[in-house]
C-alpha cells in the first residue's frame, strides 16, 4: 500500500521509542566509560551523532527529542564542575549554539533525504504497477486476438461444411437443428427437442454424454464418435460425428456436431 513520503519510517512507534532509548543509553554509557581518556573534550558531540543516527532510522521527531537530553547530560556529567549548575559562560553559549545549530540542520537534511528517497521508491512502485497493468492488458489483447483468429478459422471451417452440420449447441444447451439432421431423422425442425440427446438411442446416451463432456469441460477441442439417432420410422440411423467447440470469447463457446460419414 502506497503511503505519503512523510511516513517513510516502517517501524511501529513502540519499536522506535524503545530503540531510541536503548541507543541513547548505550551512548551515555560509552561516553562515561571513555571520559577518563577524552576528559573535557567533546562532551556533547557523541549525543549529536546519536541524534543523527536516530533521525536516519526513525525520523526527525525522535531525533529532535534526543538533542535536548543529550545537551543537558553532556553539560552536567562531562563539563566541570560535574553535576552542578554554574553561571553561564561564553564557552557554554558557543557550545550550545553550535550543538543545536548543527543538530537541527543535520536532522533537517537527513529527514529531507529520507523523504526524497522514499518518494522515489513510491514513484518506482507506481511505475512498476502501471507497467504490469499495461503488460497484462496487452497480453489479454493478444490472447483475445488469437482467440478471434481461431474462432474465425473455426467458423470458416464450419460454414464451409455447413451441409454436413447436424446441429449447433450453445452453452445454455439450446439446440439449433439444421436440415441435415431432419434428413437423417425424417422429422421437421419444430419436432426437434431442445434436449437433443432425446434423439440419441438410449443405449448410446451415456457414452455420448461422456464424450461430449471432454469438449464441454475444455479438455479437448473436438471428439469423434458414432451414435444412433431416432428417425420417423421409429428406427435408428447410425452416424459418425465430430463434436467441435467454437470459442467466441474467453467465456462464450458454441458447439457444432458435424456429420463425418452418413450411414449407408
Amino acid at each position: 500500500m502506497l503511503k505519503n513520503s512523510r511516513y517513510w519510517v516502517s517501524a511501529s512507534l513502540p519499536t522506535r521509542v524503545i530503540s531510541t532509548l536503548a541507543i541513547f543509553c548505550l551512548a551515555f554509557v560509552f561516553r562515561w566509560a571513555i571520559n577518563d581518556y577524552v576528559e573535557l573534550h567533546y562532551p556533547v558531540q557523541l549525543f549529536l551523532l546519536v541524534a543523527m543516527l536516530v533521525t536516519l532510522r526513525y525520523g526527525y521527531a525522535l531525533g529532535m527529542m534526543v538533542l535536548l537530553p543529550g545537551w543537558f547530560l553532556g553539560l552536567i556529567f562531562f563539563v566541570p564542575p560535574f553535576g552542578e549548575f554554574t553561571s553561564v559562560t561564553k564557552s557554554d553559549v558557543i557550545r550550545t549554539v553550535n550543538y543545536f545549530t548543527i543538530g537541527l540542520v543535520g536532522i533537517a537534511v537527513l529527514e529531507y533525504l529520507q523523504r526524497t528517497r522514499y518518494s522515489r521508491r513510491l514513484m518506482l512502485a507506481v511505475s512498476e504497477s502501471r507497467y504490469r497493468s499495461l503488460l497484462r492488458l496487452d497480453n489479454h489483447r493478444v490472447f483475445q486476438q488469437r482467440q478471434a483468429v481461431r474462432a474465425l478459422r473455426q467458423v470458416t471451417e464450419i460454414f464451409a461444411h455447413l451441409d454436413q452440420v447436424l446441429l449447433l449447441v450453445n452453452q445454455a444447451k439450446n439446440v439449433y437443428a439444421l436440415p441435415l439432421l431432419m434428413q437423417l431423422t425424417g422429422g421437421p425442425g419444430e419436432e426437434c427437442s431442445l434436449d437433443w440427446l432425446e434423439l440419441v438411442h438410449i443405449d448410446d446416451r451415456p457414452r455420448v454424454e461422456r464424450e461430449l463432456a471432454y469438449v464441454l469441460d475444455g479438455l479437448k477441442e473436438h471428439r469423434e464418435f458414432s451414435l444412433r439417432m431416432a428417425n420417423r420410422d421409429r428406427g435408428h440411423v447410425e452416424v459418425v460425428c465430430v463434436f467441435r467447440s467454437l470459442a467466441l470469447s474467453a467465456h462464450q463457446k458454441v458447439f457444432a456436431l458435424l456429420l463425418k460419414q452418413p450411414a449407408a
